[in-house]
């Protein structure tokens, strides 16, 4: 997507130290296995996600629309795989995951794509996999916003929304929270942080 290509720089600045992603993908580490495969949904530039997980000792496949977030990635995180591709049109048969994150990437879809993208996650699990997954915290479908400036089509939920969403797909909540996070120069949002399994 163009307008990220322009905003590489200043997402990372603004949005890669939410204590609250991190905080998420800390108790996902926990529940994984050495070695783990894991899905990293509109990656963004790396940091924190991608980045995180390779420390760890997982393997890590990256995807993202923008080829400017994805330059940084592969200067910032280079034991991941990055791939270009827009998180909506990835095949069912993209591979097989332990585990799936998606923060904060969703959102930039219409809830009927964020529908099918979830209906595609649970075939990417094996089973006993892990779903975790950042969102804005507010009702809305494709509504033209603008973000760090540039004008941006975003989807939301609210939380209980969001946990019947994942529930109508097969997977069990594990943890589910709303929270206050204030980006460096930006006002403060509302935001949902969720961490799901599927069943083995």
């Amino acid at each position: 997507m163009e307008a990220f290509d322009q905003l590489a720089d200043k997402y990372q600045g603004e949005h890669s130290h939410n204590p609250f992603q991190y905080a998420v993908t800390e108790k996902l580490l926990s529940q994984l296995p050495a070695g783990a495969s894991v899905l990293d949904l509109g990656c963004g530039t790396g940091v924190p996600t991608a980045k995180t997980l390779t420390e760890a000792g997982h393997r890590v496949v990256g995807v993202d629309i923008s080829e400017g977030m994805l330059r940084l990635a592969r200067e910032q995180v280079p034991a991941a795989e990055f791939v270009h591709a827009n998180v909506a049109e990835l095949p069912d048969d993209f591979g097989t995951f332990e585990a799936v994150t998606a923060f904060f990437s969703l959102l930039m879809l219409s809830k009927a794509d964020i529908e099918r993208t979830l209906d595609k996650v649970t075939h990417w699990l094996t089973p006993g996999g892990h779903l975790a997954i950042g969102m804005v915290n507010f009702d809305a479908d494709s509504l033209p916003i603008e973000f760090l400036g540039v004008p941006v089509t975003v989807s939301g939920y609210l939380e209980p929304d969001l946990a019947a969403v994942l529930e109508s797909h097969g997977l069990k909540i594990i943890s589910i929270e709303t929270v206050t996070f204030t980006p460096a120069n930006e006002p403060e949002e509302s935001q949902i942080f969720a961490l799901a399994q599927l069943p083995a």
